[in-house]
């Protein structure tokens, strides 16, 4: 039986299991809408831009992983959206 590299088989985990972390899209599936753009008192971003943050920061990484040419965004102004709320379904993008 061929046995699985155990950094794929980790990095499959990281990217398909919860394990010990708490799953993204199951802890922001009840998220209510109305507060993605909501700065929380005391805090620099909204939970959008966090999640935009992430989003961006992420594929960053992968790019950069599967591509010597990739340029990564300016840092830290690109790895931020530039407003504090999601875009809208008006603007044809589903917030």
């Amino acid at each position: 039986m061929k046995k699985t590299d155990p950094i794929r088989e980790h990095i499959t985990n990281l990217l398909t299991k919860a394990e010990a972390h708490v799953d993204l899209r199951e802890a922001l599936k009840d998220f209510p809408r109305e507060l993605r753009g909501h700065k929380p008192e005391g805090s620099p971003h909204t939970p959008w831009q966090l999640l935009e943050h992430i989003r961006i920061a992420q594929w960053d990484i992968l790019e950069f992983s599967r591509s010597a040419k990739h340029k990564s965004p300016k840092w830290p102004d690109e790895y931020w959206p530039k407003t504090a709320e999601p875009p809208t379904e008006k603007r044809g993008t589903k917030a």
